[in-house]
């Protein structure tokens, strides 16, 4: 069986193709057969406008006849395609979602900040990476923050907050708050319910996870890049806010990347330090 998993965020669109056995859906066992991103911001309208812009639809409209083609030509049987953040932001998202539809036949499922942390939490607990006692699940992707608590290798709080990259940073430019006041404004209650776990590590998860693990081959000079430390951390940023943007060019970062770390590095930093942890694990 080959399915289509389509994943509409507010930095970009992402499309896996896989070919699975059905009776071995539950083992995780699949062969990718294609990976296909479009660097589609729809955070940049969202956050800004409250609603999807025309040219953004009609871009929107072009990578989804694309993703059908793939569909088509992969001969895929199965195809689901699910909206987060700014698509559920939208006040125009049941329009928007319409026309993808009626123009490339393709359904798309807005789903709840608690069921999109639900998903992450699965995903990461079938990568067998969870293997110590208490850990933080952190994934920050352009519209919302989801944070996972794991005690006893099991799951006991979980939550979904508005402090996705590209809103904090529509945000911070409008001099609207500060990256700090923001982030404790929803951080400190999550931390309330967890303040007696001791977190042994924190697993991040999403590209700017991903990026943080290539800067530290990048500026460091160090590895296994999926393997850090909060001092680690802190010395990349501060090796980050002096380069210019040639020198940051040069790395080997997605270029749609770049200005969304200005806020996501600060992020994970302010992240560990409000739950004293000291080690981050990146699940590529």
């Amino acid at each position: 069986m080959r399915i289509s998993s389509i994943d509409i965020g507010s930095n970009a669109i992402r499309q896996v193709i896989v070919e699975t056995d059905r009776e071995d859906l539950a083992t995780n066992q699949w062969i990718t057969l294609k990976k296909y991103r479009a660097p589609l911001r729809l955070g940049s309208d969202v956050f800004e406008y409250g609603r999807i812009q025309p040219e953004t639809i009609n871009q929107l409209i072009v990578v989804f006849k694309k993703i059908a083609k793939f569909n088509k030509k992969y001969k895929v049987q199965t195809s689901i395609a699910v909206a987060t953040s700014a698509m559920r932001d939208a006040k125009n998202n049941t329009a928007v979602i319409n026309r993808i539809k009626k123009e490339t036949g393709i359904k798309i499922t807005v789903i709840t900040g608690a069921l999109e942390a639900k998903y992450i939490q699965q995903s990461i607990i079938k990568s067998n990476l969870i293997n110590f006692d208490n850990s933080l699940l952190i994934d920050i992707g352009g519209g919302s923050l989801e944070l996972t608590a794991v005690r006893d290798l099991q799951i006991k709080e979980a939550g979904s907050f508005p402090l996705g990259v590209v809103r904090l940073m529509k945000k911070i430019r409008k001099q609207k708050t500060t990256l700090q006041n923001e982030t404790l404004k929803h951080l400190n209650p999550f931390s309330q319910k967890v303040k007696r776990t001791e977190f042994s590590i924190a697993i991040g998860t999403g590209g700017n996870f991903d990026a943080l693990s290539k800067l530290k081959i990048d500026l460091l000079k160090k590895i296994p890049q999926t393997n850090l430390t909060l001092n680690e951390i802190r010395l990349i940023y501060g090796i980050w806010k002096k380069l210019n943007p040639r020198q940051r060019l040069a790395l080997h970062i997605r270029k749609d990347r770049i200005d969304v770390l200005d806020i996501a590095l600060p992020l994970i930093i302010l992240i560990l330090e409000k739950f004293k942890i000291n080690k981050l694990k990146i699940n590529c």
